[in-house]
């Protein structure tokens, strides 16, 4: 074969793997300019990109590596103290699966975690449950997702009385659940009545579960300690759909930090996902300038509307941020 020849044979492949790149990739519905060379795209012959303001349409042989807009120095809420909470259950039904664990951290460094009895019996009777489901305290991809989480042997647990503050390992202890469910509950009443942000990935289902425990314990729930309304919460999951709605893959916890580049080391454990959480809303924020203009009340109050556009096939979707549900008595997880 001619040096010509092999030259040509390269330019059809290269040709070929940019059409099908493009193919694969979301494509411009109409006629463009490209981004890097200012050349026509005809409609659909070129790939999107997000660009500092808005989508950019490129070549396909002049498009970056997809990923999400760079971060700009913007004022906005996620300069201001966030707080994010996760939990570990025994389950996915709120109303009925009991907290296990459960974590708190701040961006002023606040770090609070629980390791929570929820008593022998349902401890030998769901033992098999967590091996074959796993604990699905996060990793949550929102409705539909299939990827459970898991509650690591090295969760660091104690109570407020003893907030991690050194660095340093802390022995994991087990807490009576009426005590710790009321010290994470203060918590995080304290927070939002100071009408700051909650951090809480999935929170359908970790507020409805901590509410229903609440009640389950003879407790207050937030509803009760908080009367002007449970908010302002942030939703980094309803927020990512939201910016990135046609982004394809999975939108789990560990996918979505992954995507933009925020550390998770322990998927599953509530100290790493509320971590995650707590980073991943900052980013956001900081890559997405109209997300950070909103007013904190007004972030909440988006996250209603863009919630319910984004569940409105899904007819048994869970109320945002939680359902007040009444907690129901204890049952095992079906077999598989």
């Amino acid at each position: 074969m001619s040096p010509g020849e092999r030259d040509g044979r390269d330019r059809a492949r290269s040709e070929r793997a940019q059409k099908e790149r493009a193919q694969k990739e979301r494509a411009n519905e109409y006629d463009a300019s490209c981004a890097r060379c200012g050349g026509p795209v005809p409609a659909g012959a070129g790939v999107l990109r997000h660009g500092a303001r808005a989508w950019e349409v490129y070549h396909p042989e002049h498009a970056p590596e997809p990923g999400p807009p760079p971060p700009g120095d913007h004022s906005g809420w996620h300069r201001r103290r966030l707080l994010a909470l996760d939990i570990g259950s025994t389950g996915y039904r709120p109303a009925v699966d009991r907290i296990r664990s459960a974590a708190l951290r701040g961006s002023d460094g606040t770090s609070y975690d629980w390791i929570v009895d929820p008593g022998s019996d349902i401890q030998s009777s769901d033992a098999g449950s967590d091996l074959r489901r796993g604990i699905r305290s996060d990793l949550r991809g929102g409705i539909g997702s299939d990827v459970p989480g898991r509650i690591g042997s090295d969760v660091p647990d104690s109570g407020p009385t003893a907030a991690r503050d050194s660095g340093s390992p802390v022995p994991p202890t087990v807490t009576p659940p009426h005590r710790a469910l009321d010290e994470l509950a203060t918590l995080v009443a304290a927070h939002l009545a100071a009408k700051e942000l909650l951090v809480v990935w999935f929170a359908p289902h970790v507020l409805t579960t901590l509410h229903a425990e609440l009640l389950r314990h003879g407790l207050a729930p937030l509803t009760e300690r908080l009367p002007s309304g449970v908010a302002p919460v942030c939703d980094p999951l309803v927020l990512d759909r939201h910016v990135d709605r046609y982004r394809p893959g999975s939108r789990s916890l560990r996918s979505v930090a992954e995507w933009y580049g925020v550390p998770h080391a322990r998927p599953g454990d509530p100290g790493s996902d509320a971590g995650a959480a707590l980073l991943l809303a900052g980013t956001l924020a900081a890559r997405h300038p109209a997300l950070a203009r909103l007013s904190r009340p007004a972030l909440h109050t988006e996250q209603v509307l863009w919630y319910a556009e984004q569940t409105s096939r899904h007819m048994d979707a869970p109320a945002w941020p939680f359902a007040p549900v009444e907690p129901l008595p204890w049952e095992p997880l079906p077999e598989d």
